[in-house]
């Protein structure tokens, strides 16, 4: 039973863990990634699996499954994932971000030299 819900058990692998996440579905794709780039990624450096959750599956969590620490350092990863994505400025709110940075520094005075180079309108 085990198995069929957390894709591992005790006695075929003891060392391994797992958490699960309540994520929600619209927030899978932040998870999978394009081509399943961010999936693969999360996979590859913690040395974990993670099984998000069909239809039909026994558990309606993400699971994350592996050693103990690799797992709490995917799950940390996952949790900021999503609110970077869920937080980052989009539309209009974006251009206003943009516009109120500066993103080339400070403007000292202009100097003799520059003036071949000055745009004036």
């Amino acid at each position: 039973n085990d198995i069929v819900m957390y894709g591992h058990s005790d006695l075929t692998h003891p060392d391994q863990v797992h958490e699960e996440l309540d994520i929600e579905a619209r927030a899978y794709r932040y998870i999978i990634g394009r081509g399943g780039s961010e999936m693969k990624h999360i996979q590859h450096n913690w040395s974990v699996r993670v099984n998000i959750p069909r239809e039909h599956s026994a558990n309606d969590k993400v699971l994350i499954i592996g050693d103990k620490d690799n797992v709490e350092r995917a799950k940390a990863y996952v949790e900021k994932l999503i609110w970077n994505a869920e937080n980052a400025a989009k539309g209009r709110d974006k251009e206003d971000a943009a516009a109120t940075g500066d993103h080339w520094g400070e403007e000292g005075a202009e100097e003799e030299w520059m003036k071949g180079y000055v745009y004036k309108r």
